[in-house]
């Protein structure tokens, strides 16, 4: 049962994309961010996807502003797992977005357009951050880690404590062996 619904996520989970068709018809795919760190003003007011993992999330008045460890996007829009980073990006938007939600760790990919790019420092370290007014946003679902699978117990107890059932039908137990 557990297979069979597992196989039918993996199958369903295959059709789910970040944004609708309509959304993604003017979105420059080919604008990375590579491309962008190197030359935001370049590209001031085009319209691009990103995503990646949430550094940090800061409401403040009248804004919220996302610093986004980005990744590479799969083609479904969802960010790859990987250790490698094309770098970071500052997200803004005018909604209220909670931190609780937003939360550090969440994978996010949102389309919107560059406003620039902003100057700040990681660490010690100055930093040049593209900056992307978020015209829409998909958080994804959190990511769930299973343990292995459950077998039940191949035991039985008795008056001295289990008796494991070993291959080809013998029993042994504590201290012997039958």
């Amino acid at each position: 049962m557990r297979w069979l619904l597992l196989g039918l996520g993996l199958l369903l989970g295959g059709c789910v994309t970040a944004f609708p068709d309509e959304v993604m018809r003017s979105v420059d795919r080919s604008i990375t961010v590579d491309e962008l760190r190197r030359d935001p003003a370049g590209h001031k007011g085009a319209r691009v996807m990103v995503g990646g993992e949430i550094l940090s999330t800061q409401p403040r008045q009248g804004q919220t502003e996302i610093e986004l460890l980005a990744r590479p996007l799969h083609d479904d829009g969802t960010p790859a797992r990987k250790d490698q980073s094309p770098g970071r990006v500052l997200l803004r938007t005018a909604d209220f977005l909670d931190p609780a939600i937003y939360a550090p760790g969440r994978r996010l990919t949102v389309v919107g357009s560059v406003a620039g790019d902003e100057e700040r420092k990681v660490g010690d370290l100055p930093y040049r951050y593209p900056v992307i007014a978020i015209e829409r946003v998909k958080l994804w679902p959190r990511d769930v880690v299973l343990g292995p699978p459950y077998y039940p117990a191949p035991y039985f107890y008795g008056p001295y404590g289990p008796y494991y059932l070993a291959p080809y039908g013998r029993f042994y137990g504590p201290g012997f062996w039958w």
